[in-house]
């Protein structure tokens, strides 16, 4: 019997209800996969069930249980939305993803998570729904106590380092963000309420957002590094967003914020440090390979031809 699709937007947003059933959905997949369904934008927009430009489905069983959900976002600048799904474990192989699939926008892009046996099943699936990969992301990573080391942060003359302020900073690091990663769709696009979502995470921690600023003026943001340790009593960190402005390019402001960040996390005692970057990013990765990181996964995303 195929399930039950209820479609939730901005005018008709997820109930209370809804939304935490799909955060335990979401919870019980990664109990059963060993990674993340949906990453961390995706979690948050169902956490707060209100956002402008997402559209939720949610597939339903016989007893109207929550087996499976799937989320589209708008894209950047004429961008194709991008999506996300999860069906639950016991649910699987009876057309429920299938129907999620046929559910969402037919330009969007479809992102898969995982590795190994999760990421050849993502990729079967998406050939049967005749989809084909159109961009990979890298999960690499790095020990913090041993491998190669990493190189000092030495700040050229001209410029500054303090860490992010309440109150002072929130539009100039957007505005930074938002010019770095003009062409991203999913960096570029955040938002004032996307930043204070953000915030108001268990993981959020000013001294963990470091900035590099003119030294005359220090209010002016030249590169920034936000890092990120979730579960806070955790083991891992994360270079979680590396922003330069396009102004400040090839002055060697992404190594050093890199590196400043990276010394952050190490003083923390935390035992390694994971980061994302998109393939085609190929200076970024670059630049991470030389700092002793390698491919832990890939992640791709999957669009109609």
């Amino acid at each position: 019997m195929p399930p039950t699709l209820v479609v939730r937007d901005r005018e008709h947003p997820l109930t209370a209800a809804e939304s935490d059933a799909v955060v335990a959905l979401a919870q019980e997949a990664t109990r059963h996969d060993g990674f993340a369904p949906l990453s961390e934008q995706f979690r948050l927009s169902a956490g707060a069930r209100e956002v402008d430009g997402v559209d939720h489905v949610l597939a339903l069983d016989a007893a109207g249980a929550v087996v499976g959900y799937a989320q589209s976002r708008l894209g950047v600048e004429g961008e194709p939305p991008s999506a996300e799904l999860v069906v639950a474990p016991a649910a699987r192989r009876q057309g429920v993803g299938r129907a999620l699939a046929a559910a969402l926008p037919r330009d969007a892009r479809i992102w898969s998570h995982g590795s190994g046996a999760s990421a050849a099943a993502a990729s079967s699936f998406a050939a049967a729904l005749g989809l084909e990969p159109v961009r990979r992301l890298h999960v690499m990573g790095r020990s913090l106590r041993s491998g190669p080391p990493w190189p000092a942060a030495d700040v050229p003359a001209g410029y500054a380092v303090r860490t992010f302020e309440r109150g002072r900073d929130e539009d100039a690091w957007l505005a930074l963000n938002a010019a770095a990663f003009a062409h991203h769709p999913e960096q570029g696009s955040l938002r004032r309420p996307d930043l204070e979502q953000r915030i108001a995470q268990p993981w959020w921690d000013p001294a963990g957002l470091i900035l590099v600023v003119d030294a005359d003026d220090p209010d002016r943001l030249a590169a920034s590094h936000w890092t990120k340790v979730d579960p806070p009593d955790g083991e891992v960190g994360e270079v979680y967003v590396v922003a330069v402005s396009p102004e400040r390019q090839g002055q060697g402001l992404g190594r050093l914020v890199t590196v400043l960040g990276l010394d952050h996390l190490r003083s923390l005692g935390l035992a390694r440090v994971v980061l994302y970057v998109d393939e085609e990013n190929v200076a970024a990765v670059r630049t991470y390979s030389a700092l002793g990181f390698t491919d832990v996964e890939v992640h791709q995303q999957f669009a109609r031809p």
